[in-house]
């Protein structure tokens, strides 16, 4: 089968991951994989097979003769002829017109979309072309507003063969749209092996987020930094980057210098999370929660604020982790408990290993397969 995934870049995020995951496992079983992206990403976060596809349309540029053909520009303009689209759309035609040809020109046999307005980037784009799209919602919807992109949501996402979401509450939001919505975990690869070494003596709390204001990276800091004392052998290791890494550095040097470490990001999170003895995220919005699960598949508790009930299904509060009040004192209160009893961090280590049998990697590209043919043989 000929897949082309579409996403807006290739950087360290969360959907990025799963898109790269896709085309790398999809290739692996032997479909021609293109992965095209809006957006110049000269080096990708994370590595892609060689035998996968990668094309961009380098946008914003300068069309090409052949992109603007008027037979797809006014097929374009037809789709955009519905209540609240044509207005705040047709300005962006030449776009439209690129992102089509550029599509087009990989003979998909389906389209897998990724984020919520490069999803509906691409419905607009291939509407009466008869190549089904997929379009894939990372985030909680729920949850998060995408501005007056919202109002074209109603016009644009039936056009979709499928919508696929992580999430339990976006998949029902999603429902109302009259298309069919199908929940199916993140792809995410297991680590190497499971056995992992303490550092010395030291004991090591580890966050991987991005840095910025849906990730709350400071509410981890404050949380931290006002135990710290009490857990001199325990040192905060903060991997990620984002708008916020001036903030988060600033406080850290008020509060806790040199006991907590801002780290940037990594491409390889196994490594940092093999030998960590506690996980923190303190996000108030996942859609999966991709390193959560992967601290988990190494075998280290989380400790979580609340964010909806995906949080709830991956983490299983006392049980693999503790789900946490997003305030300062709840938050520190609970990092305590488990910081000060290494009986019970290990007895949610060894439960938080079965996240690799509750979302496994097989079960879910064994989903994406049957979504993918029923899509193409419609």
């Amino acid at each position: 089968m000929r897949i082309t995934l579409v996403i807006g870049g290739l950087g360290g995020g969360g959907a990025e991951r799963v898109c790269i995951n896709l085309a790398n496992c999809w290739v692996e079983r032997g479909h021609h994989v293109t992965l095209l992206t809006v957006y110049h990403t000269a080096t990708p976060a994370y590595a892609i097979d060689s035998r996968v596809l990668r094309r961009s349309l380098d946008w914003p540029r300068l069309p090409r003769k052949e992109e603007l053909n008027p037979a797809a520009i006014e097929s374009i303009q037809r789709g955009l002829q519905k209540p609240g689209c044509e207005q705040q759309l047709a300005r962006e035609i030449t776009y439209f017109a690129v992102l089509r040809h550029r599509i087009l020109a990989q003979k998909p046999d389906v389209v897998v979309s990724h984020m919520d307005i490069t999803n509906l980037h691409v419905l607009v784009a291939m509407h009466e072309t008869d190549v089904p799209v997929i379009a894939c919602e990372h985030t909680d919807a729920t949850r998060v507003s995408i501005g007056w992109w919202q109002t074209v949501r109603a016009p644009l996402l039936p056009r979709a063969r499928f919508i696929v979401t992580p999430h339990a509450e976006s998949a029902g939001w999603f429902s109302k749209y009259d298309v069919q919505v199908v929940r199916i975990s993140n792809p995410l690869i297991p680590p190497p092996e499971l056995s992992f070494e303490h550092n010395g003596h030291r004991r090591r709390l580890v966050s991987l987020a991005r840095l910025s204001a849906d990730k709350r990276p400071d509410l981890s800091v404050y949380a931290f930094a006002s135990i710290a004392e009490n857990f001199p052998a325990w040192d905060f290791e903060i991997y990620g980057d984002g708008p916020m890494r001036t903030t988060v550095a600033n406080i850290i040097e008020r509060l806790a210098p040199g006991r907590i470490h801002l780290l940037g990001f990594t491409k390889n999170p196994y490594d940092v999370l093999r030998g960590a003895d506690l996980f923190i995220s303190t996000s108030w919005v996942e859609g999966f929660g991709n390193s959560i699960w992967e601290a988990m598949a190494c075998g280290v508790p989380v400790v979580a604020t609340e964010a909806g009930t995906t949080i709830r299904s991956l983490v299983r509060d006392r049980i693999d982790g503790m789900i946490s009040n997003d305030t300062i004192p709840a938050l520190a209160r609970d990092m305590a408990t488990l910081m000060r009893d290494d009986q019970k961090r290990a007895a949610m280590a060894k439960r938080a290993r079965e996240v690799l049998d509750r979302f496994s990697l097989e079960s879910s590209l064994s989903a994406w397969n049957k979504l993918l043919h029923e899509a193409h043989d419609e």
